[in-house]
């Protein structure tokens, strides 16, 4: 799912649950399916009864579990395969999360471990993401975010204090796919479009000078949900586009 839904990285999904259709029956997304050169990957989302993403499973052997306590995520499990496997636990301060550790295994050993620190904007929205070594006493990086009109509209990584990557986003006037079930937190930087209004039309990522852009037109339902999209991703200012398509049933 390389350009799925624009930067959606499912190895670093976690949030928490936000406002919410009160129809007895929402309209949740349910499989994400993209055909990329021809070959076809799909993706399964599953719910708890509060409507909050549980499980998420691919066809390309990858799996996401998210624990809850209460009305807080506490648990993400990310599995790459049956010996290497990622794991973020969150703690809150009442609601608002406050830290995290973020560990990693392979062949079933623990080979890294970095501890999050978060800091919140007057909007109660999580401006900075600053990531430590075990210690948590050397700064490794952090993130620093953006947002217009209640969606994401930068994302800044910087390795230690120097500036690597931006990424920048435009949205569109309709609905994004998790719109029933949105993030009120961004607790990893890979979770734009979860935490997003509307869709998610056009990214532009910037890593050491060069500049990518990935343009999604999509077609939608009578609600105003994306039902499927053709994406475009190319390098600019003048590259051939590379072309996909994502398919979204609810």
């Amino acid at each position: 799912m390389k350009k799925q839904l624009l930067i959606l990285a499912l190895a670093g999904l976690a949030f928490t649950a936000c406002e919410k259709d009160d129809a007895p029956n929402p309209q949740l997304l349910k499989k994400i399916t993209e055909i990329d050169n021809g070959d076809t990957t799909t993706t399964n989302f599953s719910y708890d009864n509060n409507r909050r993403v549980s499980l998420i499973k691919s066809s390309d052997g990858t799996e996401t579990k998210l624990s809850y306590f209460g009305n807080n995520l506490t648990t993400v499990e990310n599995k790459m395969d049956s010996d290497n496997k990622t794991k973020l636990e969150i703690t809150y301060d009442g609601a608002k999360p406050k830290t995290a550790v973020y560990t990693i295994y392979e062949d079933n050993e623990l080979i890294e471990k970095y501890k999050y620190s978060y800091t919140l904007n007057s909007s109660n929205q999580i401006a900075e993401i600053l990531v430590k070594d075990s210690t948590n006493t050397n700064v490794i990086s952090k993130q620093v975010i953006t947002y217009a009109n209640s969606n994401i509209s930068k994302i800044q990584s910087y390795l230690g204090t120097t500036l690597v990557s931006t990424q920048e986003l435009t949205y569109g006037n309709k609905k994004s796919i998790f719109s029933n079930a949105r993030a009120s937190y961004v607790v990893d930087v890979f979770l734009a479009d979860l935490y997003a209004v509307n869709e998610v039309v056009k990214l532009k990522y910037t890593l050491a000078d060069v500049s990518r852009e990935i343009t999604n037109t999509y077609i939608y339902d009578e609600n105003g949900f994306p039902t499927s999209a053709n994406v475009s991703e190319k390098e600019l200012p003048s590259g051939t586009p590379e072309t996909s398509k994502l398919k979204f049933d609810y």
